[in-house]
């Protein structure tokens, strides 16, 4: 039990959380001044997912996202390059777009009408002549751009850190599992229709953690999934951390369930993984039947295998999950359907249905995730319950696996807790950093 007094807990942020002995303090998911602190030292620093290149690939082409609680407009421009600009006019400060996606070559704020070119560059203000002078520094006043824009195999991120490490440093072992999801085909992925968005009572760190680590939860959360034959409990896989956060759980089928590998995918696909994975890329996907995990701080995936009931067959989906902050005890919450180009219109068609009754805002697998995070948070947001520690002591003396073919340190079992301990040790890192 912890008893740390909520005054002065920013002083204490390393008895607050202590993953060397498996204790996070519940009020970091609760303390307003903590989650203030998030956005300056991770949210502020960190490179965070903003869109996928599928959803931008004409010149124009636009989506408006957010990084932390700063809004920005993902745009295509007319030179043909992807800029992350800050949603917010230089001459008063409302939003220059409310459009979710679309094309424009320009942005005009309702306010006073100063317009900037889908570049950022400012390129009109009403009755300039007559009510600026002619020294005004127009170059200056575009729309604020992200000094780090960049992406890997389509996932477009940015930074608003000029200093931080490339995108490729700060992915790092996590690239090689990237790879076996968005990089193992030829032409690679894409999105398939817009991203469904729903707001949850929840402290984002919740849903980061779950995907990262916890397939530990599925027999009860889940368990009328399990009930209908649409899931098989097993321990049977591997947890990986990388480094900067990152993680991911990897499940097998249990040794007598007759299994399809590649995550049952379309068998005229597998050559394809053949030749854009390693020897030891292939050797961990083929026995796959799930693979969820994190790219810290924000962005989850979760690609598995499975049936809806024990007679239905077999179907792969895939994925990406963004926890958004909106307050200590609030998230909104993205979900991004993914399929493989070369899939047929009818494969693609099957995965995405299976996607959003699985996942996603009405998702009757999502729910049961939504309605237990909500319930944590509120659960643990009492005078007398914040003072508590969550706990996550699992494999806590259990060695990493000497002969992992990947990067990272690798458990030898899919319920472990050593994902989400890694993932709090990069927080507290990023959060006694000034």
């Amino acid at each position: 039990m912890g008893g740390e007094d909520p005054v002065g807990a920013m002083a204490n942020l390393h008895q607050l959380v202590k993953p060397e002995e498996g204790q996070v303090s519940r009020l970091i998911f609760t303390d307003p001044e903590i989650y203030q602190l998030e956005l300056e030292r991770i949210f502020a620093k960190c490179w965070l997912y903003l869109a996928h290149e599928t959803e931008i690939p004409h010149r124009g082409d636009f989506v408006t996202r957010t990084m932390g609680e700063d809004p920005v407009i993902v745009v295509r421009g007319e030179d043909d390059e992807v800029r992350v600009l800050l949603n917010t006019c230089r001459h008063r400060g409302r939003s220059v777009c409310r459009e979710d996606m679309g094309n424009a070559d320009q942005f005009r704020c309702p306010y006073h009408g100063w317009t900037y070119g889908n570049t950022g560059k400012l390129i009109g203000i009403p009755a300039y002549k007559q009510i600026y002078p002619q020294d005004l520094d127009r170059a200056q006043l575009g729309l604020y751009e992200a000094p780090q824009v960049d992406s890997y195999r389509g996932l477009i991120f940015a930074t608003w850190d000029d200093q931080a490490q490339s995108l490729s440093d700060y992915l790092g072992g996590m690239k090689w599992y990237l790879d076996l999801l968005v990089g193992r085909t030829d032409s690679g992925v894409e999105v398939i229709g817009p991203p469904q968005r729903w707001i949850v009572e929840a402290n984002w760190k919740l849903g980061a953690g779950n995907f990262v680590g916890d397939a530990y939860h599925v027999y009860t959360t889940h368990e009328y999934r399990v009930a209908l034959g649409g899931l098989r409990v097993t321990s049977q896989g591997y947890q990986v951390h990388t480094d900067n956060g990152h993680g991911l759980g990897l499940t097998h089928p249990d040794p007598d369930t007759p299994f399809e590998p590649y995550f049952a995918l379309p068998k005229e696909l597998w050559p394809e993984f053949e030749r854009n994975l390693t020897k030891g890329q292939l050797e961990v996907m083929r026995p796959l039947r799930n693979a969820h995990g994190t790219v810290f701080p924000n962005l989850s995936f979760l690609h598995p295998a499975a049936k809806r009931s024990k007679d239905d067959p077999v179907i792969a989906f895939f994925t990406l999950h963004q926890w958004q902050p909106k307050g200590p005890n609030k998230i909104e919450i993205w979900s991004w359907c993914l399929v493989e180009k070369k899939m047929t219109p009818e494969q693609k068609e099957a995965s995405r249905r299976h996607c959003i009754q699985n996942f996603g805002m009405a998702g009757t697998t999502e729910q049961d995730d939504m309605e237990t995070w909500a319930d944590i948070t509120q659960a643990s947001s009492g005078p007398k319950a914040r003072r508590l520690d969550f706990h996550f002591g699992m494999g806590m003396n259990v060695p990493p696996v000497k002969d992992w073919p990947g990067p990272g340190a690798a458990y030898s079992t899919a319920w472990t807790e050593a994902n989400e301990r890694a993932l709090y040790q990069r927080w507290l890192d990023l959060m006694t950093t000034p």
